[in-house]
């Protein structure tokens, strides 16, 4: 049975600690505290293959001669302080081999107190984390260099922004222009032409309505992002302004032999939101909805009363939205695994206006999968008060 340590004698016990503390990998030292400026009286083998110093170097000298030049780090300042109060401390030290490398060296540091609390020793213990802080410093320098590239992105993105918007508005005007003009050209005229050139009016104004549409949504986002959007809460007929979006995409729905239909009540208490950002809401759904269902498919708009709320849900027969994609469906240059199914263009940006927009009027978007797989927008807006309806 082995001999309890409290009942071994001194010199046994002196003999054991030391064992112990040869066959340790870390260094170990001892400073005696009751000669002047704490020399070391004790330091194992692996404090010697840490520094390259050997015992009889150390022997009777402050460990401070670790420090070579660094006296005035800040870890050392901590240091200090604990030891002028006798707590135990772990700091990292820049420290330096007798061959002058430099490493990193974790010391903790306990207090020994004799009878009468009287302060005795200070053991240290070392360990060269060299590799661990070269890590962290490394991650760290690859934060830096990480946030540096994305301000830089950043930057380009408002300077692509602006161009953008620029464009866009330099546009916006010849564009409107060449609209009328397709329109006066398919409407009156159009009808004295062959049908070859009905046919090329038709993929002109087919072309014009997809610019207009990348124009619209660059103009809005823009305005959405810099708030200079001004919005005027008034009662809003949501059957009125579906009706309105419906005569704007139905030669697209019809090209596609897409069924566009509304389904409400027969009185349907008004909302209480903004006329130009309820028709952008709308027309966004809606040619999101005839841009994503095939040749024969059907989009249609239920417009129903909950409560103090008015709800729009734009269904339509297309292929849903990919599970992956459904979180970042309402960001900014949004891109998804669906494709428009007749080639239509996407800029990315109307699902993040429509959000920017019903968070301006207090309403609400999510979207679902509908029950035959395609997509299901539900949008909610504050119900407007008789006293506002009158």
């Amino acid at each position: 049975m082995a001999t309890p340590l409290t009942s071994t004698p001194t010199a046994g016990r002196t003999r054991l600690a030391g064992a112990i503390f040869e066959s340790l990998n870390e260094g170990v030292t001892v400073a005696d505290c009751g000669l002047p400026d704490m020399p070391l009286i004790y330091a194992n083998a692996a404090f010697e293959r840490l520094t390259g110093y050997s015992r009889d170097e150390v022997l009777g000298r402050n460990c401070r001669f670790l420090h070579g030049a660094e006296r005035d780090q800040p870890a050392l300042e901590y240091l200090r302080e604990c030891l002028a109060t006798e707590r135990t401390c772990t700091v990292v030290l820049r420290n330096f081999r007798k061959d002058g490398t430099l490493f990193y060296n974790e010391l903790h540091v306990s207090p020994v107190h004799g009878e009468n609390r009287q302060l005795q020793y200070y053991i240290g213990i070392q360990r060269d984390v060299t590799d661990r802080v070269n890590a962290e410093n490394s991650l760290w320098k690859l934060n830096e260099d990480l946030i540096g590239a994305n301000r830089g992105l950043q930057e380009a993105n408002d300077r692509l922004s602006e161009l953008l918007y620029v464009a866009a508005h330099d546009i916006k005007s010849p564009l409107t222009s060449i609209l009328l003009s397709l329109e006066l050209l398919e409407g009156g005229v159009g009808r004295m032409q062959p049908p070859v050139m009905r046919k090329r009016i038709r993929q002109l104004r087919d072309v014009s309505m997809r610019v207009r549409d990348i124009v619209i949504d660059v103009l809005e986002a823009r305005r959405v992002d810099d708030g200079t959007e001004r919005l005027e809460s008034e009662p809003i007929d949501l059957r009125v302004k579906t009706e309105i979006v419906f005569r704007l995409y139905r030669d697209q729905a019809r090209a596609k032999r897409i069924t566009l239909r509304i389904d409400a009540p027969a009185r349907l208490p008004r909302a209480r939101a903004d006329r130009g950002c309820v028709l952008a809401v709308l027309e966004n759904l809606v040619s999101n909805g005839v841009k994503y269902t095939p040749m024969g498919g059907t989009v249609i708009v239920r417009l129903r009363s909950r409560e103090k709320k008015l709800a729009i849900e734009v269904e339509d027969t297309g292929q849903g939205i990919p599970a992956e994609d459904v979180s970042s469906l309402f960001g900014r240059f949004a891109t998804l695994g669906s494709r428009p199914t007749g080639g239509e263009s996407s800029t990315g940006l109307g699902l993040y206006i429509v959000k920017k927009y019903l968070d301006m009027m207090g309403g609400t978007i999510r979207y679902e999968q509908a029950a035959g797989g395609g997509a299901r927008f539900i949008v909610e807006l504050p119900r407007a008060t008789r006293t506002g309806q009158s």
